[in-house]
């Protein structure tokens, strides 16, 4: 039984599954298996997989019909076998050390999950900065363990993690009952929210042993009409804070981090998509009664003030608000 199970979902990525798939397979920690999942891939993406796959015994290849990204991950983890668990976006790529240094951290720590930080790499742009989720003195004031769970942590500190699947490690029977919702973008939100709410002992690493490329063709790089399932989404995250019990913590700190959130998506699409995002958004959040969060928190916030702004004004006089955002 391999330690490790690498989970790399795969839709028409023929441009970058060889360096990802390289990338893995040099690793200098060996003792793993990939699972990769072609999600209905239209390119070549299966034939370069099962290639690597007659190279590599490590490597299995499962093809299922399209059904979009959280479903290929959830396949990938019903048939994974290792102890741990990780997660590879097909079109992004690891450190040589990654999976050694990861490996050893959840062993000696015994944590649940441990996460890294995430080089953000844009080659045509010639973009490249470090996702630093968590400095190494904000950690410090909350704990100076080498791990921490929800219950050390004050409710901001949530929003400055990143809540993607990858960059992390996890035990496999911490996460054996989790799944990614299917059929929605943004999966990552509620898998995230469930493994730190549940989570007994967090660690981490400050490298940055995941490279994530940016790119047009990515799920976030497209924006279109996908970037509506963030209504869902939110409404799921909502109900796990509920269920564990946390809402009450977290509710203020979760409004401010919702209406950004789908105002910053609304911000980057055009046209009807954009205005359907605008009476969503509305619809979402014209019932709130601010006497029941703290106003401290949203007083500290413009997103706050804009909200008074959205709600009374029509889309053409949205658009004259976006014109004056993108100025600033």
């Amino acid at each position: 039984m391999p330690k490790v199970s690498i989970i790399v979902p795969i839709f028409n990525v023929e441009k970058y599954l060889d360096i990802c798939l390289d990338s893995i397979i040099n690793q200098s920690f060996d003792d793993f298996e990939v699972i990769c999942v072609c999600d209905g891939s239209k390119d070549t993406s299966l034939s370069i997989a099962r290639q690597y796959s007659l190279l590599d015994r490590r490597i299995r290849v499962i093809s299922q019909p399209n059904k979009g990204l959280g479903a290929a991950r959830n396949t990938g983890m019903r048939f994974a076998k290792g102890e741990y668990i990780t997660f590879v976006d097909s079109d992004d790529c690891l450190s040589h050390i990654a999976i050694e240094k990861l490996y050893n951290n959840i062993c000696e720590n015994h944590s649940d999950y441990v996460f890294c930080n995430i080089y953000c790499f844009n080659p045509i742009r010639n973009y490249n900065i470090v996702w630093e989720p968590l400095s190494q003195d904000e950690l410090k004031q909350v704990t100076a363990k080498p791990v921490f769970n929800e219950g050390d942590t004050p409710p901001e500190l949530y929003f400055k993690m990143h809540t993607m699947a990858y960059g992390k490690m996890y035990r496999a029977n911490f996460i054996k009952d989790f799944s990614f919702p299917e059929g929605l973008i943004f999966e990552d939100m509620p898998f995230f929210a469930q493994c730190f709410l549940s989570a007994q002992k967090i660690s981490y690493d400050f490298d940055p042993l995941y490279f994530y490329r940016q790119h047009s063709e990515s799920i976030m790089g497209a924006k279109d009409r996908r970037f509506l399932d963030i209504f869902e989404i939110n409404k799921l995250v909502n109900n796990i804070f509920l269920e564990h019990n946390k809402y009450e913590k977290y509710k203020t700190h979760l409004l401010v981090n919702q209406m950004e959130n789908t105002l910053i998506r609304m911000l980057e699409l055009s046209g009807r998509t954009q205005k359907e995002m605008f009476r969503k958004w509305r619809e979402a959040f014209k019932d709130i009664d601010f006497s029941n969060y703290d106003m401290q928190v949203l007083k500290n916030k413009n997103i706050y003030y804009a909200y008074q702004d959205i709600m009374n004004k029509s889309y053409i006089d949205f658009k004259l608000f976006e014109d004056r955002i993108k100025k600033q």
